[in-house]
């Protein structure tokens, strides 16, 4: 099965003055067009009505290219409101072209017989776009923003990849990311733990935003959004860099769990939620391993923090009643930490959906798609008895 992956890159600008005070007239047009072609959205149902009404009248306030003109079309019909600044795509070849002198320039068809070339700096980001292009990734859309920067839409067909003996599992939660490795036949060959050091940090930024909301201090309040976003982002990026090193020296697969739908428990479970940067993670956790060709599987969340993954019985409760973040079995008795339970039962789970693991049934499957009379596995290689081995501690629990 063939996809398409994508991908977008900054590219700055290093116009004259002259020309920067075009792109930016040019830009303020297509703004104010913008919200004035919203002002009559609501009066058509589909957006080819949209289109036969406007088209014509926005052509002539405009003087923009037909390219152009349909493109703020469809951002306005998708928008949710008016906005203070847009970014007007151009297609290659027919309204964009590349070319390079002594600098890079892309030239944008705005006007029908005016086409306006800008210059592109060469920094990091350049030197990123043409590793890319080398890479096989080509970009058949270019972009203008309000800020007067341009944007490669980047794409690449993504072919399936040949299985890998071993699994990576991955549990995301509010305070940490719990790893574990398991091999072709469920053998836990490594554990550990990445990103509480987010969550500590994070949870000062939230009691400073307190403060702040409490004074109405909003300057300070966007300056404290921007840095925490910049903090989560390079962190994110910093512990996944590590997670696809582990999975080239362990030669895996990396399985995580999708989570697009939880059922609310309250205000306070919710606010906690809404703060995972799940999908942020699992946006560059898909690139790096389409880069690293590496095969990123996406399974069902259904009880992966309820059945044992030492025995394999499903409880309705598994956490225990003194301590929330251990996992106690009623059936065998083991005591696990449940972030590391939840990321063997995701590894576990992307070993039962292969065919050749199922041909030779080292598990039994009950109706629930819940593990049942599997053998008992130890959780760290070379120690038997012991269900948890911490990083940081000599023996999390033992075997009851």
């Amino acid at each position: 099965m063939v996809k398409d992956m994508k991908r977008s890159i900054l590219l700055q600008v290093c116009a004259t003055t002259s020309k920067e005070a075009t792109l930016k007239k040019v830009m303020s047009i297509a703004t104010s067009e913008f919200n004035r072609l919203w002002d009559g959205r609501d009066f058509c149902s589909r957006f080819m009505d949209f289109h036969k009404k406007v088209y014509s009248d926005c052509k002539k306030r405009t003087s923009f290219n037909s390219q152009v003109v349909c493109d703020i079309e469809r951002s306005v019909w998708r928008s949710k409101g008016k906005s203070k600044g847009i970014t007007l795509k151009f297609n290659v070849p027919r309204n964009c072209k590349t070319f390079a002198m002594t600098l890079p320039f892309v030239k944008f068809s705005v006007f029908s017989k005016n086409p306006i070339s800008v210059p592109v700096k060469k920094n990091r980001n350049f030197q990123r776009y043409s590793d890319l292009m080398k890479n096989g990734w080509t970009c058949k859309t270019y972009g203008l923003t309000s800020r007067l920067e341009v944007v490669a839409y980047l794409s690449k067909d993504e072919v399936e990849l040949p299985q890998k003996k071993n699994v990576l599992g991955i549990d995301f939660n509010a305070k940490r990311i719990a790893v574990s490795v398991l091999s072709g036949r469920g053998k836990v060959l490594y554990q550990t733990y990445f990103g509480l050091h987010i969550w500590m940090k994070r949870k000062t930024m939230m009691h400073r935003r307190s403060l702040m909301q409490s004074s109405n201090n909003l300057p300070a309040l966007r300056r404290l959004k921007t840095r925490e976003y910049a903090f989560v982002e390079t962190n994110l990026g910093q512990m996944i860099k590590k997670i696809t090193e582990i999975a080239l020296k362990y030669n895996t697969d990396i399985s995580i769990e999708d989570l697009k739908r939880f059922r609310s428990k309250g205000k306070n479970f919710n606010k906690i939620v809404m703060r995972m940067p799940f999908f942020k993670f699992r946006e560059i956790l898909a690139s790096r391993c389409f880069d690293k060709k590496i095969t990123l599987d996406v399974l069902d969340s259904w009880h992966t923090s309820k059945f044992c993954s030492h025995c394999g019985a499903v409880a309705k409760q598994g956490h225990s009643s003194s301590n929330y973040a251990l996992f106690r079995c009623k059936g065998c008795g083991v005591v696990v930490n449940s972030d590391r339970n939840a990321s063997k039962n995701i590894a576990l789970k992307c070993l039962l959906e292969r065919k050749d693991i199922l041909d030779r049934k080292p598990f039994q499957i009950s109706n629930r798609e819940g593990l049942c009379k599997r053998p008992r596995l130890s959780d760290e290689v070379g120690l038997p008895n012991v269900a948890v081995q911490h990083a940081y501690q000599l023996m999390e629990s033992l075997r009851l």
